[in-house]
């Protein structure tokens, strides 16, 4: 049995490697070919000659799709005169010949007259290379995002897949946990031996700081690549008002992209081992709370644990839904600048009687955190959070 679920896990992890590589490499193809190649030759059109022309032939060809969808085509022929030489071209726009909007057909056509006089644009390398109007297609924009938001969807799913194959090298969580076990074991301040009846609690960080970064960095290479190419063809199409909109997307991206810089760096702090002297903690509980560091702790300059209660309510304000955050308790355990309190130690923390268990529901939750706060000179400092729950109050007369 457990082989046949082994099987089934490296099927379907190789379809998950392919349908991956079909959508990243498919859409960066889609990227270059559709946008990338055509937006060179309307940089390099930067340069070529303004050539007087007269256009012979206007239509406007449709096109039915299997979609029940239509392609629209401004088909306009047009001669120009080249180093004494007559040369002939179709050619109105860079991309795409077609669109799907009837209307942007119909008005590109609607803007020159048969027999009329124009002004095209020609390569001064190749004569036959010309070009009626200079702009993009509009109909690329659409059709990038969609390729852009397929290399997107692929790039998560690799960083899904490597993720995993990460983990599994680790030996994910529970082989992370009982590593730790085993070091707060070996560690003096840690209150209570393995294999007793209440052996210590070992809590675990609530985010890791590499799903941290990896996930900053996908949102901002994801959100800055589509605003760029929003960017790109607003100003081609030189949208001036909208520009500063994006403008301002486009910073947000930038924002993205440095805090993954800075939780890339988080990554390489020591990092903090917890544990309670016991498992199970109600109101009124009493426990030592223990800690060391796996890294180098010399580098912390400055620690603070706390110990916080936060409440979280949600609730309608008209057609919106507001939540506010805020602590209902806030219980400093240590705020030390002396190295040796810094790199291992525990201390006896008391949870009052009068105060509200974990409780989590639709609309309001409360839920109990220790933070752990390094100072590092001249590096982002540790910023790590740890969950625990914080049982319901015994009934009375029961006991354990």
């Amino acid at each position: 049995m457990s082989r046949n679920r082994g099987n089934g896990s490296a099927v379907s992890t190789a379809i998950g490697f392919l349908i991956a590589n079909a959508l990243l490499f498919g859409g960066l193809y889609g990227v270059y070919t559709l946008w990338f190649r055509h937006y060179q030759q309307y940089q390099q059109s930067q340069s070529w000659e303004s050539v007087p022309c007269i256009v012979t032939k206007i239509t406007v060809e449709e096109m039915p799709l299997k979609n029940n969808s239509h392609l629209y085509t401004p088909t306009v022929e047009y001669t120009y005169q080249r180093n004494g030489q007559e040369f002939s071209s179709d050619r109105f726009w860079f991309g795409a010949k077609g669109t799907s909007e009837k209307h942007t057909a119909a008005q590109a056509a609607a803007a020159f007259q048969p027999h009329g006089r124009y002004e095209c644009l020609v390569s001064p390398s190749i004569p036959q290379d010309a070009v009626l109007v200079r702009k993009l297609n509009p109909a690329a924009g659409s059709t990038i995002r969609n390729y852009s938001i397929a290399t997107g969807i692929g790039a998560i799913m690799w960083l899904g897949h490597l993720i995993g194959f990460m983990m599994k090298r680790m030996g994910g969580p529970a082989t992370m946990s009982e590593k730790n076990l085993k070091l707060a074991m070996a560690n003096g301040t840690c209150p209570v031996e393995s294999g007793e009846p209440d052996e210590p609690l070992v809590i675990q960080a609530a985010e890791s700081r590499v799903a941290v970064a990896i996930g900053l960095w996908i949102a901002g290479i994801v959100w800055t690549g589509i605003v760029s190419l929003v960017a790109f063809g607003m100003m081609q199409n030189k949208v001036g008002l909208t520009m500063v909109i994006v403008s301002v997307f486009l910073l947000i991206g930038i924002a993205l992209l440095v805090f993954a810089f800075y939780a890339t760096l988080q990554i390489f702090n020591p990092s903090p081992i917890l544990a309670c002297s016991q498992r199970d903690l109600y109101p009124g509980s009493e426990f030592e709370l223990s800690w060391m560091f796996r890294g180098d702790a010399k580098k912390i300059k400055h620690l603070e644990i706390i110990l916080e209660g936060i409440e979280k309510v949600s609730y309608r304000q008209g057609t919106s839904t507001r939540t506010e955050v805020k602590p209902f308790f806030r219980q400093m355990v240590i705020d030390s600048l002396s190295p040796d309190s810094i790199a291992q130690g525990f201390e006896l923390v008391s949870i009052p009687a009068a105060t509200m268990h974990s409780f989590k529901s639709t609309n309001n939750s409360f839920t109990w955190q220790i933070r752990v706060l390094g100072k590092i000179a001249f590096w982002p400092d540790i910023r790590d959070r740890f969950e625990i729950v914080l049982l319901a109050p015994k009934p009375d007369g029961l006991d354990g």
